[in-house]
């Protein structure tokens, strides 16, 4: 519900107006309210967010607003609205999206925003074979692609000319009429995984089999060059579409030639496209294109716009897949520099991909911490004993044949081999190779990564007195949420007899006003009091028991900072 949402955030807001870390969490125990205890640390994270520039609500009277606030809690724990379904899924996705702040290495954004930019400086020129394998696929058949596209590498590394096998296998149709030719590129323009290989290749050099979406793709760099900007251009245009027949093909030729003449006579290139130029399009405004760059529109048409020297040039016709072009320069531009760049890299950034590789850095950082180690006898038994029929998912380990001892092991976690193998059985991992080592080594890497991952998750509140604390306070927010909307503001909403017996008792008697006159007063007035109402009772409810001795340091603490 939106409402609610809003509304919680915005009590969250008033409780804790900043996110930050406590840099010394204190865990000795400062105070009970109705049984539960409050640790000194969690006092004065809170009491620290109160304060604003503009807010100092001062440490005695803050000590009462916070006593109160956990006394509604208590109420609410009382009556259980933290055993609904309801309380434990919301508390669940604020707990899921803290953690991910440990889980995930913020670092790892910033190199890549870094790296993007020094792409966005060059460009490549690349073919590519591409053989199909959807994300789906099953085992046998993923394993069947990749050897497919191996084997294609291994003949063009024997010799074969890489635009013949394109035309001949490649499962990109375009294939057959430019060889794979994909032109010139720059950052973002691939997907994640293309873009990677190819920027990592040297000119002449064809990739192993890189996996994306579309299936297995190999690579072969032709050139790498600075980049040539954007521009905005203007064309007159003869169609000429791939469809069309000889005669069609050479009416627009000539046509093209004869407006090309005119212009070299002197005449208008804007008139010429308002009259001339098949682009209905761009015609009405003489011919002009929005800025483009290297990969953002037709390879010809590109190369042809972005070898302009300078504003005012125009070149000679130029064919395209759609028919034949005169393109005039207005403009150009370089790259932006990396502050322009910033908001746009962001916005393009495949957050999966930095997703995965954050994790992968946290993991390794993690298996240090945690002191990961592999049992290398029970390692070389499984590299030993795997053959291409387990590796194809055809096969199985013989379970009395299974080493009986751990695969590896951290803090005081271990996988088991057995429980190794199983997972293995299961072909939860989509790994893609036909190597015995190569096999047991990927999967020994998924595999723990996400044990390792799962169990860090699983002692945040333990580990980290900031994230437990945060937690605790989206918990308490909940619950304050619920309680007051039920206690208070529903109540005043919809008790109009409890509004009535307010105004008549608070209702000024000589001259009073008509009750509908007041009633937005009277409305807030009485939600006052039910607050005021509902807190002494809790009072009286429920136990405080305070270590004077523990908040005399706290606030000794406090003042001296």
């Amino acid at each position: 519900m939106k409402i609610r949402s809003t509304l919680l955030v915005i009590i969250l807001i008033s409780l804790f107006p900043a996110i930050c870390f406590c840099q010394k969490p204190d865990n000795r125990f400062l105070m009970s309210v109705a049984g539960r205890s409050v640790e000194a640390g969690e006092f004065i994270r809170m009491y620290k967010k109160s304060i604003t520039p503009d807010n100092d609500p001062g440490f005695e009277s803050y000590l009462g607003q916070f006593i109160e606030f956990k006394l509604k809690v208590a109420d609410a724990l009382s009556e259980g609205y933290d055993t609904t379904i309801a309380f434990k899924n919301e508390l669940n996705g604020y707990r899921n999206q803290l953690a991910q702040n440990y889980l995930t290495d913020p670092t790892i954004k910033e190199t890549l925003i870094r790296k993007a930019y020094e792409r966005l400086l060059t460009e490549v020129a690349a073919s590519h074979i591409l053989i199909n394998c959807p994300p789906d696929a099953p085992p046998a058949d993923t394993l069947k692609s990749f050897m497919k596209a191996l084997s294609l590498r291994e003949m063009i590394l024997a010799g074969e000319p890489f635009e013949k096998m394109a035309r001949e296998n490649s499962d990109d149709r375009s294939a057959s009429a430019n060889g794979g030719y994909l032109g010139f590129f720059t950052a973002f323009q691939m997907i994640t995984p293309f873009e990677e290989a190819a920027y990592n290749l040297e000119p002449g050099e064809i990739s192993m089999p890189v996996r994306t979406t579309y299936g297995y793709h190999l690579i072969k760099v032709a050139e790498k060059r600075p980049s040539k900007g954007k521009v905005k251009v203007a064309h007159i245009m003869k169609a000429a579409p791939p469809s069309a027949d000889e005669t069609t093909v050479k009416k627009a030729e000539e046509e093209i030639n004869d407006i090309y003449q005119q212009i070299k006579d002197g005449k208008s290139f804007r008139d010429l496209a308002l009259s001339l130029s098949d682009d209905k399009k761009s015609a009405p405004s003489g011919g002009e294109l929005s800025w483009f760059g290297t990969g953002e529109i037709l390879t010809e048409f590109a190369e042809a716009a972005l070898s302009l020297s300078d504003t005012g040039i125009y070149t000679k016709p130029v064919r395209t897949l759609y028919g034949f072009h005169i393109i005039k320069l207005l403009d150009k531009r370089a790259t932006a520099s990396p502050e322009e760049s910033r908001n746009l890299i962001e916005s393009r950034l495949d957050q999966s991909y930095v997703n995965n590789l954050s994790k992968r850095s946290v993991t390794e950082r993690l298996k240090k911490e945690y002191r990961f180690t592999i049992n290398k006898k029970t390692y070389n038994w499984f590299v030993n004993n795997t053959d291409t029929l387990i590796v194809k998912g055809q096969s199985a380990y013989y379970r009395d044949k299974i080493p009986a001892g751990v695969l590896y092991t951290f803090s005081d976690q271990k996988l088991t081999a057995s429980g190794f193998a199983e997972t293995l059985g299961q072909h939860k991992y989509n790994v893609n190779t036909t190597d015995p080592k190569q096999f047991i080594d990927k999967h020994i890497e998924l595999i723990s990564s996400d044990q390792i991952l799962g169990y860090e998750e699983s002692i945040l509140e333990s580990k980290y007195p900031d994230f437990r604390y945060l937690v605790g306070e989206f918990h308490d927010g909940i619950l304050l949420f619920a309680i007051s909307y039920e206690k208070v503001w529903n109540r005043v909403q919809s008790d109009s007899t409890g509004l009535k017996n307010y105004y008549t008792t608070h209702v000024d008697k000589t001259d009073p006003p008509s009750f509908e006159e007041v009633e937005g007063e009277m409305t807030a007035g009485y939600q006052e009091w039910l607050m005021e109402e509902w807190i002494r009772q809790l009072k009286n409810k429920y136990p405080v028991k305070i270590e004077n001795k523990i908040l005399d340091e706290v606030r000794r603490k406090l003042a001296n900072e």
